[in-house]
Parts: structure tokens; C-alpha cells; sequence
């Protein structure tokens, strides 16, 4: 929902990339991202774009539904599925009417699936009314694949921020979707419901081994690389 502020020591990262190509020339990218900052809370979502059958992924909607279905009309793409990294409101409030506008199959880790009905039934200062009730269609789990033409994002089970947090890797092309697991420089928090701190530092750690120079693209704030976050090898405890 919110991120711990970087430490002095922490690298500042103040680059911000709006799509994959800035990274990955067209040569080489199997899709285009397109990036948008949408209420509540400045969220990053993302609208995945798979270049040969223009069909596409939604990663988080914030309440942005309106901007990405303009978005996704301006560029010819067909959204599929909608997928949550985690849970709290402010990443799933526009989950059903993007669903319903659009047809698409919604994902969620499994674990942290109970947090759709929870958003539907109480109030958060940030939102102006609770979610819609939505159901997800797909229970995600460790190592659950989501195709999308040539694209495939592969979940990641990442806890911490929740006991269902979870990042999407498209190893094809180098690109991490981290929501509140992993931000430029910092991570989410880990003192809410469901959080842990020591899952968090795993998780982290776990991320840390991933290519350095993958692309990762957070649920709030700039983008950043894997290699850049040099300070999670310095975690000795849990993440607070």
C-alpha cells in the first residue's frame, strides 16, 4: 500500500522509463509496456502489450480504468487479463468495472484472493467508497504462467508486503513486475496485515538473483534494475 523511505545510504534512482523499448530495442522485445500513474496513491499500472497478437495484460488498475482502456484503444490492443501483484485496495480498486468492461480474466495469488471481498465491505481513506466486489478467475501460484501470444509472465510467490504478494517475470525480455515488493531503493511495508518482515528480507534476496540487469518495474515510484539495489545484499535482519 505504501513504501518505506530510502535510507541515505541507499542508491537514489530518478529515472523513470514509461515503455519496455527504452530498454529493449524492438529488435529484441516481445511486447510494449506502457506505463501510467493513477489514483489513489500515485500507482504505477501497467498495460503489456504482446506486439504480434496486440492482445493484453493489465498489471494492477489503481483506479485507472478509464486511462487504460483509452490507452488500449489508441493502441489497437485487446486486454485479456487483468493481473493483481497483491491485494490491498488501492492496486485492485478498479478491478471490476475493468473486468466488466472489457471481458478480461482476473488473477490474484490465491493466498491473498480473500482481500477482494474484504476491499468490497470497508472504507480506506484514500478511496472515495469500497471497491467493487469482483472475484478473481484465476488463483495464481508459485510458478503459474500467464501467456500472452509470445509474451509469458511467470508468477513469482514473493511475501512480505502480504502473505500473497507476487512479482511477474518475463525473462524473455528482462522485465520484473515487483508491485510492492521491491521499489527503487526501498521496498513496501511490512507492518500492516498479513505483512512480515522476514518473509519480506527472503523475498528480497530472492529477487536479488535474478539478472542485474533486469528491468523492474514497481508498483509505486521510478523504475529501476536488480543490479541497482545493491543494498539488499547489506540485509542482515528482517525488513522493518
Amino acid at each position: 500500500m505504501s513504501m518505506r523511505r530510502p535510507t541515505p545510504t541507499e542508491p537514489a534512482v530518478t529515472v523513470r522509463v514509461r515503455q519496455v523499448y527504452e530498454t529493449l530495442s524492438p529488435a529484441e522485445a516481445q511486447m510494449h509496456v506502457e506505463t501510467l500513474i493513477v489514483p489513489p496513491l500515485d500507482n504505477n499500472v501497467y498495460l503489456v502489450v504482446d506486439e504480434a497478437s496486440h492482445q493484453a495484460v493489465v498489471i494492477d488498475t489503481g483506479l485507472g480504468s478509464k486511462e487504460i482502456l483509452a490507452k488500449a484503444e489508441s493502441l489497437g490492443a485487446k486486454i485479456v487479463t487483468i493481473l493483481n501483484t497483491h491485494g490491498h485496495a488501492d492496486h485492485t480498486a478498479d478491478d471490476a468495472p475493468l473486468k466488466a468492461a472489457t471481458g478480461a480474466k482476473l488473477g490474484i495469488f490465491d493466498v491473498d484472493a480473500y482481500r477482494l471481498e474484504r476491499n468490497a465491505k470497508e472504507s480506506h481513506w484514500f478511496l472515495p467508497a469500497p471497491a467493487p466486489a469482483v472475484t478473481a478467475d484465476l488463483l495464481l501460484k508459485e510458478g503459474t504462467t500467464v501467456h500472452l501470444g509470445d509474451t509469458v509472465l511467470e508468477t513469482l510467490h514473493t511475501p512480505g508486503h502480504t502473505e500473497g504478494s507476487c512479482c511477474f517475470y518475463d525473462a524473455a525480455d528482462g522485465v520484473l513486475f515487483s508491485g510492492d515488493t521491491l521499489f527503487a531503493g526501498s521496498c513496501g511495508r511490512t507492518d500492516t496485515l498479513g505483512a512480515s518482515p522476514a518473509k519480506m528480507k527472503a523475498s528480497l534476496q530472492r529477487l536479488a538473483q535474478l539478472p542485474p540487469e533486469t528491468l523492474v518495474l514497481p508498483g509505486h515510484g521510478p523504475s529501476t534494475t536488480i543490479g541497482r539495489e545493491t543494498w539488499i545484499a547489506d540485509l542482515a535482519y528482517p525488513v522493518v
